[in-house]
């Protein structure tokens, strides 16, 4: 058996595991939420429910697609979106990963670091998907992953198949949660005007046009579902602004504890122990962006709303700490 095979099996194994694992406790919860109401996504389609959460209908109309065809129940389904996501996300940041040039440079031993790292982080962040969980989570930790992996020109390297694809996710995001969309090209389309980003794939100008059309189509799917598709829908008591009701400590203790991975590539940064490429400086002006959006509006406590940005940031954060050991460990053997 060659040892890009055994490299391949060991990934399935580990990615299946954490994708099962979470999808367990996801059919305890959901079996719980919508058993005595099995009939529950109606509302959410239909109307009834409070803005926000009325404007994220992409995992429901899921849901009402399989149960009117494959009559599958609302927490079956929704087990299975979470299932299919995080594996298809985990697939997508190994790829970033190992296409890395700072990876490839790294002995074997600070590879298979790299990747536990990942592999970590990773479990450590979906620890608190079910804090406060939402449907919408896991399918927006692979639109980011996914949009990540495109930006990078790594998996398609035609510019217009990649642009394309940007803004069709963009597009289909605008159902789940278009904030997370606008966010996140709003971050690359400033990164790209920036002279200070370092190298980008595509060019500045035409990560640009693609950004700000991807941002454009999300932005227009929400105006869509508040216009015209829900007009009635209001915020409840506690209006559109979090803003004041965040500086409780317990909230700021709860985002401080759920985000380290967040804080520590962060903090390899300021201190100059690590130097993010070009894609990465992109994504990291969006998440800072989205953190200060998610401050503004969101709950802080409500930490799974960061999720996408996290998990999509752990392929770096692996790298910047594996960087910070030798090039070879003690006893190792020569780089491959």
């Amino acid at each position: 058996m060659s040892a890009r095979y055994k490299e391949l099996v060991f990934l399935c194994i580990v990615i299946g595991a954490i994708s099962l694992s979470y999808g367990f406790m996801d059919w305890v919860f959901y079996w719980q939420s919508f058993h005595s109401q099995p009939e529950a996504w109606y509302l959410y389609l239909h109307g009834g429910i409070d803005a926000p959460l009325q404007y994220r209908i992409g995992t429901w109309l899921v849901v009402a697609w399989a149960h009117a065809w494959l009559h599958l129940s609302i927490w079956l389904t929704l087990t299975l979106i979470d299932v299919v996501s995080i594996g298809l996300a985990l697939w997508c940041l190994v790829y970033v990963l190992r296409t890395n040039v700072t990876y490839l440079a790294f002995s074997a031993p600070l590879r298979m670091l790299s990747l536990a790292g990942l592999f970590f982080g990773a479990e450590y962040y979906l620890a608190w998907g079910h804090w406060f969980q939402y449907p919408g989570t896991m399918p927006s930790c692979l639109f980011v992953c996914l949009s990540v992996l495109l930006v990078s020109g790594k998996a398609i390297q035609n510019r217009y198949l990649t642009s394309l694809c940007l803004v069709g996710a963009s597009c289909i995001q605008g159902l789940v949660r278009a904030d997370i969309a606008v966010a996140l090209h709003a971050g690359f389309f400033l990164a790209a005007c920036s002279p200070l980003t370092g190298n980008i794939p595509f060019g500045r100008k035409w990560q640009a046009i693609t950004s700000a059309l991807a941002a454009l189509s999300a932005g227009l799917v929400q105006l869509y579902l508040m216009e015209v598709r829900f007009p009635g829908a209001r915020y409840g008591s506690a209006g559109v602004f979090r803003f004041t009701t965040n500086f409780l400590p317990m909230n700021w203790m709860t985002a401080g504890l759920a985000l380290l991975p967040f804080w520590a590539i962060l903090y390899l940064i300021a201190k100059r122990k690590y130097r993010p490429d070009g894609v990465t400086a992109m994504f990291l002006l969006s998440s800072c962006l989205y953190f200060v959006l998610w401050l503004m509006v969101g709950r802080l406590q409500e930490v799974r709303i960061f999720l996408p940005f996290g998990m999509a940031l752990l392929p770096s954060t692996g790298l910047a700490i594996s960087g910070m050991l030798p090039p070879v460990l003690p006893g190792a053997a020569d780089r491959d």
